[in-house]
């Protein structure tokens, strides 16, 4: 009876582990940068993985900036494609606030030039971060009734930080959460710089005094 229970959770196992590899099947290909080294060791996935992370986020701003001007309805519904997570979530209840009753008449659609870096993924390569360095920054409002520009705003130039989830049905990186704006100075950088993670910020930092 005892043999009977341990083979079948090694069975199990077996198929856990199956089914783990086969969604995420560059599992075995991380491989570790700057091990050892304090603040600065992280995994990196394959080459042909981090240009799908770079296409798939570089796809989802694009559906972020052209499906404002695009109906409602189809908007919303073609969300999952592109967000998941907390994003997703945050970007539905935004949508439904923002659409109730009448439609906005104006809205805002931001473009820029992107340098995307893809970096820290997760020991079990499902999420990493990608670093949007943003030049040529300009937000476009536009009046939907008339489907006409009204005027442009240069925004200058900055660096965002979001966490990209893969979706093993959809085979494919989606926006999961923003995590932050970098300071002044990241874009133009001579080389890459150190992203430094943290699960625990202080109380009080900096401006919030």
């Amino acid at each position: 009876m005892v043999w009977a229970l341990v083979f079948v959770l090694l069975m199990v196992i077996v198929v856990m582990a199956l089914s783990n590899s086969e969604h995420i099947p560059w599992l075995g290909k991380l491989r570790r940068i700057h091990a050892g080294v304090a603040h600065k060791a992280e995994w990196m996935a394959p080459d042909d993985v981090v240009e799908q992370v770079r296409a798939d986020y570089l796809a989802a701003l694009d559906w972020l900036q052209t499906s404002v001007l695009e109906d409602p309805a189809r908007q919303l519904a073609q969300a999952a494609r592109y967000l998941n997570g907390a994003y997703l979530r945050r970007y539905q209840t935004l949508f439904q606030q923002y659409y109730t009753g009448r439609s906005p008449r104006f809205v805002g659609v931001m473009r820029a030039d992107h340098e995307v870096q893809v970096r820290h993924f997760s020991e079990d390569g499902r999420r990493c971060l990608v670093i949007d360095a943003q030049t040529q920054r300009r937000m476009a409002t536009y009046d939907r009734r008339r489907d006409v520009r009204l005027h442009t705003q240069d925004l200058g130039e900055g660096a965002v930080v979001y966490q990209m989830a893969y979706d093993s049905r959809d085979k494919r990186w989606k926006i999961e959460a923003f995590i932050q704006e970098l300071p002044a100075g990241w874009v133009g950088a001579r080389s890459p710089r150190l992203v430094r993670l943290s699960l625990d910020l202080p109380a009080v930092s900096g401006r919030d005094n």
